[in-house]
């Protein structure tokens, strides 16, 4: 590392070294992703020299699906309200914070659209970010995104205020630097945060930092595999003749090929040899199907990294890809993986926008769950009840999940009807 000091001929050559340091990265990288003063100094060139940045990053299509997955999960789950009453809770759906955060957050973006990028930042760089804009008496009326490296959070005895304003060392405040170039601070319980996995607590750990040599070796495994079936570079088939061809023969070959062989609806005609020429097949030597064999690797590492079960983006290899197994683990994703994600923002909106307690916001994840049509229908015959065994769903309600209007009378509960002969006997 460069010191900085002493006079200014000596800070010109440190200068001056560190912008060769950084040409040569660059060089060694060979141009292939872009690099930033940032990139030097946060260390995101991996060893396998690529560049390892949230733009480079979503160039993988392991990477991209886990993102997409993930963040769809949260996008697909309509946000709703209950509210507190004893020992259960009722929902609360003309709550005035409902269209807040299941319809419009902000005026220039769909709920849908919120918590996907809201989520997508908590899962690539490690923190999702959003403003809570209030009105004079302190209700919210927006909710504004924020990228990750736009926000910097800090304890307050790191601002001087625990003392100036008389509050926990501990609290926490948000740097924020705005899209017009001004920048704010904002207080903890004007920001929603919800951090990634981490150490501290306040800031969370990125997975793209977390995995970058994984997402490294996947975009260099992956120019490299370009590279080798590029321009036909990985020919099937190989041509020899006992004696060296003159140059016009060889370029007479050469067109004959081109013309009659060439293109995908003659790819199967039989190729035609004159003058003892011999024709064999090829086949991938060791190393460039081990190259092959790493990329595969490259996915159900990162798709570790992320929590999504690799067949869910594409891996399909040494798993069924139809029947129940793919079912339960969809169900597994939802619970170890998606749970957590849920979770964590609910608190965090119980915690920042709610406030009192009586309140609190739900992710309804039953579409994530929902399984195939006669696994829903005997479900919703054990929640319907019998003769026998009392029920705990109204006909109308299970018409609701199902997306179908109430009928007349669907409001009723099933009570078992021997329990209550036997009660009017006595």
């Amino acid at each position: 590392m460069f010191g900085f000091g002493g006079n200014k001929k000596q800070l010109k050559e440190e200068v001056q070294s560190l912008r060769e340091e950084l040409e040569q990265i660059k060089n060694e990288a060979k141009g292939d992703y872009p690099l930033s003063w940032s990139d030097v100094f946060n260390g995101n060139v991996t060893a396998s020299g690529a560049v390892v940045n949230t733009t480079t990053a979503m160039r993988v299509s392991a990477v991209f699906s886990c993102v997409r997955i993930i963040s769809g999960a949260v996008q697909s789950s309509p946000v709703k309200i209950f509210k507190r009453d004893g020992e259960s809770s009722l929902p609360a759906p003309n709550h005035s914070l409902s269209r807040l955060l299941s319809l419009r957050p902000n005026e220039h973006m769909t709920a849908s659209t919120f918590w996907q990028m809201f989520t997508s930042q908590k899962v690539l760089n490690g923190n999702g970010y959003a403003g809570i804009l209030r009105t004079r008496n302190g209700k919210p009326e927006a909710l504004v995104p924020l990228l990750e490296n736009r926000v910097e959070p800090y304890q307050a005895w790191q601002l001087g205020l625990d003392k100036k304003l008389n509050v926990s060392a501990s609290r926490l405040y948000y740097q924020v630097m705005w899209d017009d170039g001004t920048s704010s601070v904002l207080d903890q319980d004007d920001m929603l945060h919800v951090p990634n996995i981490g150490w501290d607590g306040w800031k969370g750990l990125s997975t793209i930092k977390a995995a970058a040599e994984g997402m490294g070796l996947a975009l260099s495994a992956e120019k490299s595999a370009s590279k080798l079936f590029s321009n036909g570079m990985m020919p099937d088939l190989s041509i020899s003749y006992p004696k060296n061809l003159s140059d016009d023969a060889f370029k007479r070959l050469r067109q004959h090929l081109d013309q009659r062989y060439s293109g995908a609806g003659n790819h199967h005609k039989p190729l035609i040899l004159e003058a003892d020429g011999s024709a064999k097949t090829l086949s991938l030597n060791a190393e460039d199907a081990q190259l092959l064999e790493s990329r595969a690797f490259s996915v159900a590492d990162i798709a570790r990294f992320f929590g999504v079960p690799p067949v869910m983006i594409g891996q399909s290899e040494k798993t069924s890809s139809w029947g129940t197994g793919v079912e339960q683990m969809a169900r597994w994703f939802t619970t170890f993986n998606m749970n957590p994600h849920f979770t964590s923002i609910e608190q965090e909106l119980e915690v920042k926008i709610f406030r009192t307690g009586t309140y609190y916001a739900k992710f309804d994840e039953s579409e994530l769950t929902r399984g195939d049509t006669k696994t829903r229908h005997d479900s919703y015959k054990t929640a319907r009840g019998s003769m026998q065994e009392p029920g705990y769903m109204t006909i109308n309600e299970i018409r609701k999940r199902e997306g179908l209007p109430p009928i007349e009378g669907g409001d009723v509960l099933q009570k078992p009807m021997i329990k209550e002969a036997a009660k009017n006997e006595q």
